[in-house]
C-alpha cells in the first residue's frame, strides 16, 4: 500500500514539475543595427524571432525613431543574389526565425538624432495574434573591413 502511494506521488511530482516548464513565449532577440557609412542609403537591422506557444506571422516592424522601414530577403535566382521585399514572415510554434546577414532582414532609412545620440533605436514589432513586441536594438558603426573579417 504505501508503495503505490510513495510511486503515485513520484508520479505526480514528475507531472507537477512537467508543468513547472516556463510556457514558450514569443520573444525578439539580439537586435541591432548596422549603420550605413553613406548618408542617404539604408542601414540594416538584424535580429532572431524566437516562435510561442502557437504559430504566428510577424505583419510589420516599425520605430518612433526612423523615417522608412522595408523588410527584405536575399534570394538567389538564376545565379544573381538579389533582394526581394517581403510583407509577412511566419514564426512557427517553438521556432526561430532569423534576421542575418545574407538572409532576411530589414531595411533602415532616416534615424533620428536622438536615436543616434542614444547609440540604439525602437522597433515595435507586430504579429498575426495581435502581440506588439517593443526592442531596443544597439547601432552599430560600419565598418569598411566588416565585408572581410571576423568580429
Amino acid at each position: 500500500m504505501l508503495r503505490t502511494l510513495t510511486l503515485m506521488i513520484a508520479g505526480l511530482a514528475m507531472t507537477l514539475l512537467a508543468a513547472c516548464q516556463p510556457p514558450a513565449q514569443l520573444l525578439v532577440e539580439k537586435a541591432y543595427v548596422k549603420l550605413s557609412p553613406v548618408e542617404g542609403s539604408p542601414s540594416v537591422l538584424y535580429f532572431t524571432i524566437k516562435g510561442g506557444p502557437s504559430d504566428t506571422v510577424l505583419r510589420s516592424i516599425t520605430s518612433p525613431n526612423i523615417l522608412r522601414l522595408e523588410m527584405h530577403e536575399t534570394v538567389e535566382e538564376n545565379g544573381m543574389s538579389m533582394m526581394k521585399p517581403i510583407t509577412a514572415v511566419a514564426v512557427p510554434t517553438r521556432g526561430k526565425v532569423a534576421f542575418e546577414p545574407g538572409g532576411k532582414h530589414v531595411m533602415v532609412w532616416g534615424f533620428d538624432n536622438a536615436s543616434r545620440k542614444a547609440g540604439k533605436a525602437e522597433f515595435v514589432f507586430s504579429f498575426s495574434n495581435g502581440e506588439k513586441i517593443s526592442v531596443d536594438a544597439a547601432l552599430k558603426e560600419m565598418k569598411p573591413e566588416d565585408g572581410m573579417a571576423h568580429h
